[in-house]
């Protein structure tokens, strides 16, 4: 028997199952693992002994009486004389057992009981240990689904405050150039886009500060104007970029910025009747 069978049996499970504890499931369970184990199986096999040998014990054997009942029934049924069987069971002989058999007798029947008892305990108790194991570890499960949720939360706060450091450092480098995208004539006034330059690092981070959501196929798309020629900074979600600056890459350096609206994965050039935003840097 390997130790993993051991472990099995001594579990609780086979218990449970044998006093019909068990779920459908956990119960079609057991007697696979009887099918593909013999001690399993043997281990069942004596339960179930006990167990019938436990109702044997308890059970209540018919009255000595009813013999002379049954016989005298059988002997009216065949039309035999009344007389006749009053007198077979009259002259019947019956045998005593000596009071040593019966003392005899009785002390062994108070074991097998006392066995079956105690046995019987020993199952109602690997039995409510193996109950109370399996509600241990559904609470063990579900604190670990909790603390890997807590550890998820926690790397999505520890991102984003990395994020708001890093756009904070952004906003109070006085050495940026910030260009300050305003909507052009005929948009709604309140649209803005601002784009902070590091000249160090020429890398641009876009920060939208207010632009409707793109229709569906469509996204807006970032443009550097430098010596009168649009250069692609890519394309952009407005509601991903809402609450942090976000990296556009780099560019050595730019006249303006604007923003205009493409088809989704943006264009080789701008649509120039869907500019949005347009700025030039601040100055100084």
């Amino acid at each position: 028997m390997t130790l993993n069978i051991k472990k099995y049996i001594q579990s609780g499970i086979i218990e449970a199952y044998a006093l019909g504890a068990l779920s459908d499931k956990e119960a079609r369970e057991v007697e696979h693992m009887a099918t593909q184990h013999p001690e399993v199986k043997q281990y069942i096999m004596e339960l179930q002994g006990t167990l019938e040998s436990y109702a044997t014990a308890h059970s209540v054997p018919p009255k000595s009486e009813w013999k002379d009942e049954i016989i005298a029934a059988a002997l009216s049924a065949g039309n035999q004389n009344q007389a006749a069987s009053d007198s077979v069971s009259a002259h019947e002989p019956t045998v005593k057992p000596l009071p040593m058999q019966q003392e005899a007798k009785r002390g062994s029947s108070y074991l097998a009981v006392a066995a079956s008892i105690a046995l019987l305990i020993s199952l109602g108790f690997n039995a409510m240990q193996y109950q109370s194991l399996q509600n241990k570890e559904k609470q063990v499960n579900k604190a670990q689904l909790r603390v890997a949720e807590l550890e998820s939360e926690n790397e999505v706060m520890v991102a984003n405050y990395k994020s708001a450091r890093h756009s904070l450092k952004v906003l109070r480098n006085e050495g940026n150039a910030t260009f300050i995208m305003k909507a052009i004539e005929g948009r709604d006034p309140t649209y803005r886009a601002d784009v902070h330059w590091d000249p160090r690092s020429t890398i641009a981070y876009l920060d939208v500060k207010s632009l409707p959501e793109a229709p569906t196929g469509k996204q807006y798309q970032l443009w550097a104007l430098k010596d009168g020629k649009p250069l692609d900074m890519g394309v952009f979600d407005a509601d991903a970029t809402e609450k942090q600056l976000k990296d556009m890459g780099k560019i050595p350096g730019a006249d303006a910025f604007a923003v205009t609206l493409e088809k989704a994965g943006g264009v080789a050039s701008p649509t120039m009747e869907q500019m949005y935003v347009y700025g030039e840097p601040v100055a100084g």
